[in-house]
């Protein structure tokens, strides 16, 4: 019971890390596409990049562990 419990939280630990590396390569090529397209300079802007892929990916991150800090040090503990 107790290992069911496990694996399917790091399926979702895996899912959420899934999607939210895909959230940063997806924002990455729009703001790299976006940077193709527009006028003048056609360089890659990392600031828009932090603000709308990096930041949204890593701040529910935070939030969990702010709220959540035990259950961060035990997934730790269980690797070793």
């Amino acid at each position: 019971m107790v290992q069911d419990l496990l694996t399917l939280k790091m399926k979702k630990f895996k899912i959420y890390l899934t999607l939210s590396l895909f959230w940063i390569v997806l924002v990455g090529y729009l703001v790299w596409t976006n940077g193709l397209l527009a006028r003048g300079s056609k360089n890659f802007r990392w600031d828009e990049w932090i603000w709308f892929g990096l930041v949204p990916a890593i701040v529910p991150y935070i939030f969990y562990y702010i709220w959540k800090p035990e259950v961060i040090k035990n997934f730790f503990k269980q690797d070793k």
